[in-house]
């Protein structure tokens, strides 16, 4: 034992330390002690001061999002299970329209956060035509940095002028066979309750497919586009978006009302033979019009809301689906 002692510079087994050893002992603690309480002065964790942050901390690159706090009195949901469809939902917007696509982004990322299952099954991007603007060029680019949700077509912006015969035909070609089983077209000023839309999509066929509120909805003869489906947000599956980039049919006649002409494209093929109408689930925003076949009040088992054309629609309609019921309480904000 005595051997152990020399090596280790100690002197004889049972020898005190010496000044020397003690004063090496004594600065190595106090810079130790320096470390952690002045230059970490936030956290006094020695496990975190060594391992480089806090434990279970996610990388300096992660996106921190909310964390929903349940409490006793509020009753665990059953987790939504993956609905067995891959959904890609296309919200044509224009470049310009930041503010909306930063709403939206929200909207759809808390969805997906509070059902993680869904995160998988669907994936949600803006379209838009050429960006034109050097101050949008900047702009977008950094969001696309930052979210890699935008798809730019190729072509000058346009709402009825065959932009969504871009987007169908774009999709074809950008994503591989079997990535997804529908195709979305929607609007910017439509809310998609995804837990919903990805429900009902699962119990529809996965060919020949054409899914959205119909129209139009009163049985009128409205020839030379009956039927369609509105342009608030209507599915394709993927065999008909492929069909729709490779046709003769809708390369040629892509002008026109984007919604009644994607209808007639598949009119005039025989296409589409299965069709779900998601009336009465969806519907346009009602404010202070008369109800009708296709404008009607919230419901609970909604899909999708259109024309909420304003911030107060957005908020009117969030607040009616409790879109802000995990907010966790917090000394930092007071909000009625």
């Amino acid at each position: 034992m005595s051997s152990l002692y020399k090596q280790l510079g100690l002197g004889a087994a049972g020898s005190p330390l010496t000044a020397s050893h003690l004063l090496m002992l004594v600065l190595g603690a106090g810079f130790l002690a320096f470390t952690v309480f002045v230059v970490h002065p936030n956290d006094f964790r020695l496990q975190s001061f060594f391992s480089g942050g806090c434990p279970g901390s996610p990388p300096h690159d992660a996106v921190l999002l909310p964390v929903k706090h349940a409490d006793a009195t509020t009753p665990a949901k059953a987790p939504i299970e993956h609905p067995g469809v891959r959904v890609l939902i296309g919200i044509q917007t224009m470049p310009g329209k930041y503010e909306r696509r930063h709403l939206l982004r929200t909207v759809y990322a808390l969805q997906l956060q509070e059902h993680p299952a869904l995160a998988g099954a669907v994936d949600v991007r803006f379209v838009f035509c050429n960006v034109t603007s050097a101050v949008d060029a900047v702009l977008v680019a950094l969001e696309i940095m930052r979210y890699g949700d935008i798809i730019v077509l190729n072509c000058a912006e346009n709402m009825d002028g065959g932009k969504t015969y871009d987007f169908f035909a774009t999709a074809a070609r950008a994503f591989p066979d079997g990535a997804y089983d529908y195709v979305i077209k929607a609007d910017d000023d439509t809310y998609l309750r995804l837990p919903a839309l990805a429900a009902w999509m699962a119990g529809a066929a996965r060919e020949d497919a054409y899914l959205g509120l119909q129209m139009p909805c009163d049985r009128e003869n409205f020839y030379p586009f009956p039927p369609f489906m509105s342009g608030m947000g209507y599915a394709l599956s993927w065999d008909l978006v492929r069909w729709v980039a490779r046709s003769e049919v809708s390369r040629r006649d892509r002008v026109g009302p984007e919604d009644m002409w994607t209808g007639r494209w598949l009119n005039v093929a025989g296409k589409a033979k299965n069709r779900y109408d998601g009336a009465p689930r969806m519907y346009n925003y009602l404010g202070s019009s008369p109800a009708n076949c296709f404008r009607r009040g919230f419901r609970p088992d909604t899909i999708a809301v259109h024309m909420l054309k304003d911030a107060g629609r957005w908020a009117e309609t969030l607040a009616y689906f409790n879109a802000t019921a995990a907010l966790p309480p917090s000394g930092l904000y007071h909000l009625p």
